[in-house]
Parts: structure tokens; sequence; C-alpha cells
């Protein structure tokens, strides 16, 4: 079942999916997965319980999304950081449900400015997830960048184990770098790294012994990838996450960083993929 509910208020619809497969929610407003869990699974995506629905904010929690550039963007530092897609009204364009359960979304974005791409957002959820989010309508040359910047939630960032990156190479953007445990990385405080290159067929896996399960993430159209947890000092100072909320959640994002120095040229066309599957820890 698919219900479109207003818990936030009129201009923030949220698609509900609950199937035997799963339960989900959909916001778009940023056309934002907020939540996704298997039958009789933990949540595998973390929210803020301090979370703000406020235009122009984008959501602290689930997958936002950022595009089409991420971080500043490259021609002009004073549109908005990581893009324009988290804090815009995304129009549900279709919806389907199998007979097992499985759910399938088309959430679409038409430009928001002259000379702007348009996007589209393929959303399937039952015991696994997949996104790809597609730039379309590219009207004329530019630096393109992009994140599906995903929160998993787990039992406590510092006792899990991220594998899958440990020969790629990296950038520490944490001003107080803190000293991680490496092969396989446990971090510890606050972490802010893009690792580039990463082969886009890379399996990036979070295991989670506490709960039992690891995560699995795999990728196409992705050169990069990024983990980041803000740390307990920067994680009180956000008003939308606060003390303590930051131990249960870990980001690995799945991204095209400007460091892969992609141009999109009048007419391509680029898809960002990541599908997401549960794995039973023995």
């Amino acid at each position: 079942m698919i219900a479109t509910k207003h818990p936030y208020g009129e201009e923030f619809p949220i698609l509900r999916i609950d199937t035997p497969l799963c339960s989900g929610a959909v916001s778009l407003y940023g056309g934002h997965v907020l939540e996704w869990t298997p039958k009789g699974a933990k949540p595998v995506l973390f929210t803020s319980p301090k979370m703000v629905f406020k235009q122009g904010k984008a959501l602290r929690g689930g997958i936002p999304l950022c595009w089409p550039w991420f971080g500043k963007n490259a021609e002009d530092a004073s549109l908005p950081s990581h893009g324009v897609a988290r804090t815009a009204l995304w129009q549900l364009a279709k919806q389907e449900e199998d007979a097992d359960g499985t759910v399938r979304l088309l959430l679409a974005l038409p430009p928001t400015a002259e000379l702007m791409p348009s996007a589209a957002l393929a959303i399937e959820m039952g015991r696994t997830l997949t996104l790809s989010l597609m730039t379309l309508d590219v009207q004329r040359s530019m630096p393109f960048s992009a994140a599906l910047h995903t929160y998993f939630a787990v039992s406590d960032y510092e006792k899990v184990a991220v594998t899958g990156l440990e020969e790629c190479a990296f950038t520490e953007f944490a001003e107080d770098p803190q000293p991680h445990a490496e092969d396989p990385l446990i971090p510890a405080g606050h972490i802010d790294r893009i690792y580039h290159p990463v082969d886009e067929h890379a399996e990036i896996t979070i295991h989670d012994p506490a709960w039992g399960r690891s995560i699995r993430i795999t990728r196409a159209g992705s050169g990069s990838a990024v983990v980041w947890n803000p740390g307990a000092i920067l994680a009180e100072g956000m008003g939308d996450l606060g003390a303590g909320n930051e131990r249960g959640m870990l980001c690995v994002e799945t991204t095209a960083v400007p460091a892969e120095n992609i141009l999109l040229r009048c007419g391509d066309t680029h898809e960002l993929t990541m599908h997401l599957e549960l794995v039973d820890i023995p």
C-alpha cells in the first residue's frame, strides 16, 4: 500500500509505504527517501529525532540528494551548497506496486532555473532498495557532481567496520582529524573523508556485529565515496541532530564528486545508482 500523508503540513507531502516486504517513507520535498525497513529488520536508514521540515532547509537523515553539484557550485559560490534538489518539491510521476509488495516510484524535478537540467529519481523498494538519480535535458556544458548522501542506522558508529575502501586513496576534510582504525575502517569521532578514485563496481559494506547484520552497497555512475560522521562535539551544536544522536548513524555516500571532473555537454545524461541489501552476519 502507498498512501500520501501530510504530517508536517500540506507543503510537505510524504508517501507512506507498507507492504509484505517492507515499510518506508519518501518525502516529495527534497525527493528524499526517509525510511526503509525490510520486514523483520531494524531500520536501515537513520533520521534525526530533531529533523526539521522547513522550506529551504535540507532534511537531516535518510537519503538527501546533492544535485546537480556537490559542495559549493564551481561556477557561482553564492548558489546553495549541495545544489537545489534537496530543498525542491519533486513531482510523483509514476507509482507501481507488484503482487509481491515491491514498490516502484518515479519522481521528477523540472528545471528550477534557466539553463538548469531536469532530474528524475527512480526508487525500487522491497527486500532491497535501489535509487537511480538521472540528470536529463542538459542545455549547456556544465561541470557536474552529485551524491546520494545516505545516513545509515547503526548500533554505534564507533563499533562498526566499513570494508571495500581499503585500497582507495582519500582526503580527510575534518578540521579536527581523529585517528581511526584502518583496514577495515572503524571510525572514532569526527570523520569527513572523500575517497577517490573508487571503482564503480567496488562493493562497500558496513558490518554491524551488535545488530548481527551487514549493509551491502553497490553502485554505478560513481567514481568516489564519502564517509562522514560529525562526532560528538559538532553534533551537539547541530540543532537538527543534537548531542548523542550521532552515535546511531554513519553516512557512507554514493558520489560523483568534483574531483572526478565530469563535464556534461548539451544533450548529455548521467545516472547515479545505489543498491542496498541487508546481509545477516552468521
